[in-house]
């Protein structure tokens, strides 16, 4: 009953006569909101209205106004959404353009492309192509050697760390937390090292895993079961999958599993929040 009373005063307070508060689109991305029905000939009119004024380069602020249940919000979400639609389709040839008219007046520069899935042609999204007369450059990073090909670049390989480098980035991600691991244990991490295989992804999660490990007994066994799950596997990137899957079950808590697996809903890069992730 308190909260609820609470609750309410504070809807009164929140409460703006013959109007409605709109917080703004957050700066981090867009959002293209779940709509509701909207086919009534009265909404849709409602609707013209205000898009009309939002067209009017006079008129600077817009007011949605009405009683409870009549509609503002579902206004403003088909508004937020032609907003998007309208925008998205000249956005990509009015950005190439823009892009196109930036880098054609600049001299010398480099165009870093991180991340590249496939080829496509520059010119379709504003990139001159770099020639030595205009002395640019393009510079992309890629997992495959067809889309350098492709893209027509001179393709540099990344090699994998040799086995005392892998070492040395193993044993200073495990001893991070000022963890030294006896002699004993130390031998069993070079081999555990050694599993993998010199990439640089792999060597960190698993050194992360056993960060202030320094057991023997869980280092065997973890020995044991690395040989076991990656010895029939021939592909690098599967090893790969193995390892990152091996320390996903060394999540013993379920709750941490499920923050991991939810992770892989989020869009590749986005910053996740703790605090939100937990709550999800």
């Amino acid at each position: 009953m308190e909260k609820i009373q609470e609750v309410e005063e504070l809807q009164v307070k929140g409460t703006f006569s013959n109007g409605l508060l709109i917080d703004a689109l957050p700066t981090s991305g867009w959002s293209r909101p779940t709509m509701g029905s909207f086919g009534e000939t009265t909404s849709e009119r409602n609707m013209e209205k205000v898009w009309e004024y939002l067209m009017d380069d006079e008129v600077r602020t817009i007011g949605v106004f009405g009683m409870g249940g009549v509609g503002k919000t579902t206004i403003m979400k088909h508004i937020n959404s032609r907003l998007l639609n309208e925008t998205y389709y000249e956005d990509e040839k009015r950005i190439a353009s823009e892009l196109y008219a930036i880098l054609s007046q600049k001299e010398r520069y480099v165009l870093i492309l991180d991340d590249l899935w496939e080829a496509f042609p520059m010119e379709k999204v504003g990139i001159p192509e770099p020639t030595r007369s205009n002395g640019c450059k393009l510079v992309l990073s890629t997992r495959f050697l067809e889309v350098c090909r492709k893209m027509e670049c001179r393709p540099v390989v990344v090699e994998l760390l040799p086995k005392e480098e892998a070492l040395n980035l193993f044993m200073s991600k495990v001893e991070e937390g000022q963890t030294v691991l006896v002699p004993e244990v130390k031998e069993i991490a070079r081999k555990v090292a050694k599993e993998c295989t010199g990439l640089p992804l792999a060597i960190i999660t698993l050194a992360g895993s056993m960060s202030g490990v320094n057991d023997i007994h869980e280092w065997r066994n973890t020995l044991n079961q690395l040989i076991s799950s990656t010895k029939q596997i021939s592909d690098i990137e599967n090893v790969v999958f193995e390892l990152l899957k091996f320390c996903y079950s060394r999540l013993k808590d379920e709750k941490l599993q499920y923050c991991f697996l939810y992770c892989a809903l989020y869009p590749q890069d986005h910053i996740i929040p703790r605090k939100e992730l937990i709550e999800y």
